[in-house]
Parts: structure tokens; C-alpha cells; sequence
């Protein structure tokens, strides 16, 4: 099977919504089981189907549920103009995954000033989930691997200097996996990506400073750095892949 990758958000490139506000996906994806084969690797459950053959026609925001445990966690208020936006293969920019997300907005701080009056500052975040199914193991560690490559490479040359970095691989049972996050002079990021058996999940988030921190007041977010990258990557993670798997067995 062929399928090209058309893009890897990373650190250093445009935000989620920008990934997602694009209808212009990469090559149409071919057609389940036209190597003659259905998933000979395996996969990664058993229902003797590969997550290709499945999850090929999901809508990204109701198989991943509106990302609705991310929005809880990082207490998001609302979307903004745009509006939470979903692709499915290959709606996006990303041809190769469905994908959920957007830029939301968090928390608001009400800076007081009698000078200039009251005035509220809210935070603001990028928030990208995606998922690829492949029709093997196989081709899934391969994509997995271009996706790792190009990420470190959006890092490296993306000219964002980070502080407090984190990376690494992701602990539990996970075919293989990465992670990085850091401190920006403007907010944090947190991008990570996994695969087990033929499917590659991913989480893309960045937001901005906690407003309120940044006046020296208390924080305003119910989310620090440490708790955001702990929850990411030890809770939604695997339970996303977990539901995943069950919908593979049910459907949608």
C-alpha cells in the first residue's frame, strides 16, 4: 500500500486549527485490502480486520469523542470563531489520520487596573489529535518512525528555544512511542506520538503562559506543565487507544 504522508504539525509549525481548517488532504487513500491481504501482521486487537479496513471512513471528532477529555482536563471554555474542527482520511492536511481539535481558548484572568479599567485576558491553546490505521504492523512502525523523524525535525529547525524539556519514550505497552516537551518564552508544548500494532495515535497541544501567572497572581489554569504531560501520556493516551480498539470491535 502507498499512502504519502502530507504532514507533521511538530512544535515548531502552524497550530492545530491550522491542520485542520485545510480540506486539502494528500492522495486518496487506496482501497482496504488491495494488497490481497488483511492485516498479515497481526494488528494490534483481535478482531481479524485491520484498523485500516475499519476506522478508513471515521469521522475524526466522533471517534475521538470531541477530545472531550482533554477539553475537561485543560478546562477549555469554548473554540473560538472557528469552532471545534474534525477531517477524516484524507480530509486534512493530514491524508493519513482523522483528526479532532482546534484553537481553543482556557481559563480567564480579569487583570484589575483603575487606570485603564478592568480587563480580561484569556489563555489560549492549540489541540490536535489524530489517529492513522494502517492495513499492518509493518507499515504502521514505518509511519510512525517518518512521523518521529519529522517532528525532531520541526524541533530542531522550527527556531524556538525551549526550556525544562522532557523527552523521550513513553512508558507502558506501546510498540513504540516518543514525546517531547518544553517551556517557550510564550507557553508550553506537548506533542507526543505512539503506535501498537497498526495504529499510530498522536497528541499535539500547546498553549499559551497562564495568564494570571504572567501578572503574579495564582494561576487561573486547573493544569500545570508537569500534570498536563503526566496526564497526556500515562491517562489519555492509552485510554484513547483502548476505546479505539473498542469501537474497531463494535463500531461507531
Amino acid at each position: 500500500m502507498t499512502r504519502n504522508l502530507t504532514f507533521i504539525r511538530g512544535l515548531a509549525v502552524a497550530g492545530a486549527a491550522g491542520l485542520l481548517l485545510t480540506g486539502c488532504g494528500g492522495n486518496e487513500p487506496p482501497v482496504p485490502g488491495e494488497n490481497g491481504t488483511n492485516n498479515p501482521d497481526g494488528g494490534g486487537d483481535s478482531s481479524g480486520s485491520s484498523s485500516y479496513g475499519v476506522m478508513a471512513e471515521w469521522d475524526g471528532c466522533e471517534a475521538l469523542d470531541d477530545v472531550q477529555a482533554v477539553q475537561d482536563f485543560m478546562g477549555v471554555t469554548d473554540w473560538g470563531t472557528n469552532g471545534i474542527m474534525s477531517s477524516d482520511i484524507p480530509g486534512g492536511l493530514d491524508g493519513e489520520a482523522f483528526n479532532c481539535g482546534g484553537a481553543a481558548n482556557l481559563a480567564v484572568y480579569l487583570m484589575e487596573n483603575e487606570v485603564t479599567g478592568d480587563k480580561e485576558i484569556p489563555g489560549t491553546a492549540n489541540i490536535d489529535v489524530g489517529v492513522a490505521p494502517w492495513e499492518s504492523d509493518s507499515e504502521a512502525a514505518e509511519n510512525f518512525q517518518e512521523r518521529v523523524d519529522q517532528l525532531k525535525e520541526a524541533i530542531e529547525t522550527g527556531g524556538t528555544e525551549y526550556s525544562n524539556v522532557q523527552e523521550g519514550e513513553i512508558e507502558g505497552d506501546w510498540d513504540g512511542s516518543y514525546y517531547y516537551a518544553g517551556a517557550s518564552n510564550t507557553g508550553f508544548n506537548a506533542d507526543a506520538i505512539a503506535y501498537k500494532g497498526d495504529l499510530v495515535l498522536y497528541v499535539f497541544i500547546d498553549y499559551t503562559t497562564d495568564p494570571a501567572v504572567q501578572d503574579g497572581a495564582d494561576p487561573v489554569y486547573p493544569f500545570t506543565d508537569e500534570s498536563i504531560v503526566d496526564w497526556m501520556l500515562n491517562d489519555y493516551m492509552p485510554t484513547t487507544y483502548s476505546d479505539l480498539l473498542a469501537k474497531k470491535e463494535s463500531g461507531l
